[in-house]
C-alpha cells in the first residue's frame, strides 16, 4: 500500500512501529489513506471546474463589455441622426436620450411625420401636374384665339396691299403688316418657350443650304438695320458645305433672334454676322456663327440674367426698346438642344459679341421648301373645302382664294363639312380644329369611315408634335399653320395639290 504524503506523517507520529502485524489497523490506515487520496482528487476537480469557469466568466465579461460598447456607439450615432431630423422639440426627449423605449417612440413620431410630408408632397406634385396641364390647355386655347383674328389681320394687310388703295395708305399698310408680323413672333416666343420648358419641341432634321438661310437672314433684317442708320454686313466662308442637315426653321430663329436684338441695340453703328467653318471631320463640319455689334453693350453683372426667361439687362431698356426678354432665353435652350452652347462677350458702351458653335453633317441633297418665284397665282381647276367657325376667317380664305382661281365651298363646323365631303369631290379640304357642334378632330374621324381618298389639312394654332400625332392618327395628312403668310401659303397648297404625300406644313 502506497501511504498518501498526510497520512505517513501521521502514522510515524502517532502509531507503533508494528502497527502492521495489527489486521485491524492496518484495514483502520487503508480506509483512511483511500479517503486522503479521494480528497485530493475531488480538490483537484474542482480547482479544475473553478479554473473552467473563471475563464468563461473573464470571456464572457469582455464580450459583454464589447457589446456595450458598441450598443453605446449605435446609440449616439442614433442620437446624431435624430438631431438631424428635427431640433425644434429636441428638449421634449434629450433628458431621457439614453433610453432606447424613449428613442424608437421618438423615431415612430418622426416617421409618422415624414409620411405626412411625403402624402403633402405628393399631393403638391399632382397639384402641380394638373396646373401644367391646365396651363398647356389654357395656352392652346389662347394659340387659337389670338391666331386666329391675328391671321385674319396679316391676310387681310396682304389683300389691302394687292388691292387699289390711295398713295398715301400705303405706309399704314406696311406699318399694319410689320406690327402683325412682329405680334406674331411674340405669340410664337411665348408658345416656343413653353413648348421648351415642357420638354414637347423636338427638332426636324432635314437638309437645307445655310448660306441660303443667313443670307436670307440678312435680306430680311435689312430695312429695320437702314432704319437705325446701321450697317448690316453678312461675311461667309467660303468653305461651307453646299448642304448641311439641321433645324433650318430652329437655327434660323436662333440667328434671327441674335441679328434682331443687334440692330435693335445699335443705333448708327455696325452689325457683322461672321458665319465660318472652323474645323471638318470627315462628313462633318464645326460651324462657326457670331453676331457682333457696336451697340449698348451689356455690363459684366448682367451678362448672366440677361439669358434668364422674361429678363432684360435693364428695366430702363424694356421701357426703351420693348421686347418680352424671351429671345434669349429661348435661343440658349435650343442650341442646348442642339448639344451647343451661346457665349458673350460685351462691355458697357461698347458693343456686345454673340457666339456659337455647332458640328452638322453634310449632306447630298437640299431640301427644297420653295417654288420657283412668280408674280403669277394660278390654282385654276382646284376645288376646296374650307371649315371654319369664325365668319371674318371665312372671308378672308375667300378673298385670298379667290385671287388663285380656286373653286370652293365654306362651311363652319364638322358637321356641315361631313355632309358636303358626301355630296361633292374636293381636291383638299382645309380644317379648322376648334368648332362648335363638331371640332375638326372628330369630323375628320367620321370622315375617314367613308372617304380616305381627299386630303384633309389641319388649319390650326397648334404646331406641337404631339398634337400632330394625335390629328395624325385622326386621319388628317398635313397642317397649315396659323397665322399664314398668303404667299407661303399659296407655295404649300400648290405643292399639296400637285403632288400630296403625307406633306407635313409648318
Amino acid at each position: 500500500m502506497t501511504e498518501h504524503r498526510l497520512l505517513k506523517r501521521q502514522i510515524r507520529k502517532y502509531l507503533p512501529e508494528n502497527w502492521e502485524e495489527n489486521e485491524q489497523l492496518v484495514q483502520f490506515v487503508k480506509a483512511i489513506n483511500e479517503s486522503y487520496t479521494n480528497y485530493d482528487q475531488d480538490q483537484a476537480l474542482s480547482q479544475h471546474a473553478f479554473d473552467i469557469a473563471d475563464q468563461e466568466y473573464n470571456e464572457i465579461t469582455q464580450k459583454l463589455l464589447k457589446e456595450k460598447e458598441l450598443r453605446d456607439k449605435s446609440i449616439n450615432t442614433l442620437l446624431d441622426s435624430v438631431d438631424q431630423l428635427d431640433t425644434e422639440n429636441k428638449s421634449d426627449w434629450i433628458s431621457a436620450s439614453d433610453n432606447l423605449l424613449n428613442i424608437a417612440q421618438y423615431l415612430s413620431a418622426q416617421v409618422s411625420k415624414k409620411k405626412e410630408i411625403e402624402e403633402q408632397l405628393k399631393k403638391a406634385i399632382k397639384e402641380a401636374r394638373n396646373a401644367s396641364r391646365a396651363k398647356s390647355q389654357f395656352l392652346s386655347t389662347m394659340s387659337h384665339e389670338i391666331r386666329s383674328p391675328l391671321n385674319v389681320i396679316i391676310g387681310m394687310s396682304h389683300l389691302l396691299q394687292l388691292e387699289n388703295h390711295l398713295p398715301e395708305q400705303s405706309e399704314n399698310l406696311e406699318i399694319l403688316n410689320i406690327a402683325s408680323k412682329n405680334l406674331m413672333l411674340l405669340i410664337n416666343d411665348i408658345l416656343d418657350y413653353n413648348k421648351i420648358e415642357s420638354g414637347k419641341l423636338e427638332l426636324d432634321l432635314k437638309p437645307f443650304s445655310l448660306v441660303e438661310l443667313v443670307t436670307n437672314i440678312k435680306k430680311a433684317n435689312s430695312v429695320n438695320a437702314q432704319e437705325r442708320g446701321n450697317q448690316l454686313k453678312l461675311i461667309l466662308d467660303s468653305d461651307i458645305p453646299d448642304s448641311l442637315i439641321g433645324d433650318s426653321g430652329r437655327l434660323g430663329q436662333i440667328i434671327t433672334n441674335l441679328v434682331s436684338n443687334a440692330i435693335k441695340f445699335t443705333k448708327e453703328g455696325t452689325i457683322r454676322m461672321t458665319v465660318s467653318v472652323v474645323k471638318q471631320e470627315e462628313q462633318d463640319s464645326l460651324i462657326s456663327v457670331t453676331v457682333q455689334d457696336s451697340g449698348i453693350g451689356i455690363s459684366k453683372q448682367k451678362q448672366q440674367t440677361i439669358f434668364e426667361q422674361f429678363t432684360q439687362a435693364s428695366s430702363h431698356i424694356t421701357r426703351e426698346y420693348g421686347g418680352t426678354g424671351l429671345g434669349l432665353a429661348i435661343s440658349k435652350r435650343l442650341l442646348e438642344l442642339m448639344g451647343s452652347t451661346i457665349h458673350l462677350k460685351s462691355e458697357e458702351g461698347k458693343g456686345a459679341t454673340f457666339s456659337f458653335r455647332l458640328w452638322l453633317r453634310e449632306s447630298t441633297e437640299i431640301n427644297k421648301t420653295k417654288f420657283e418665284e412668280s408674280d403669277e397665282r394660278d390654282l385654276s381647276g382646284s376645288y376646296i373645302l374650307v371649315v371654319d367657325d369664325l365668319e371674318y376667317n371665312l372671308v378672308m380664305i375667300r378673298k385670298i382664294l379667290g385671287e388663285w382661281n380656286v373653286k370652293m365651298d365654306l362651311c363652319q363646323n364638322g358637321e356641315e363639312a361631313i355632309q358636303k365631303i358626301r355630296d361633292h369631290d374636293y381636291d383638299m379640304v382645309l380644317m379648322d380644329m376648334q368648332m362648335p357642334v363638331m371640332d375638326g378632330k372628330e369630323a375628320t374621324t367620321e370622315i375617314r369611315k367613308f372617304n380616305t381618298r381627299v386630303p384633309i389639312i389641319a388649319f390650326t394654332a397648334l404646331n406641337d408634335q404631339a398634337s400632330r400625332n394625335e390629328l395624325y392618327n385622326a386621319g388628317m395628312n398635313g397642317f397649315l399653320t396659323k397665322p399664314f403668310n398668303p404667299d407661303e401659303m399659296y407655295d404649300k397648297l400648290r405643292k399639296l395639290l400637285n403632288q400630296f404625300d403625307q406633306v407635313t406644313l409648318e
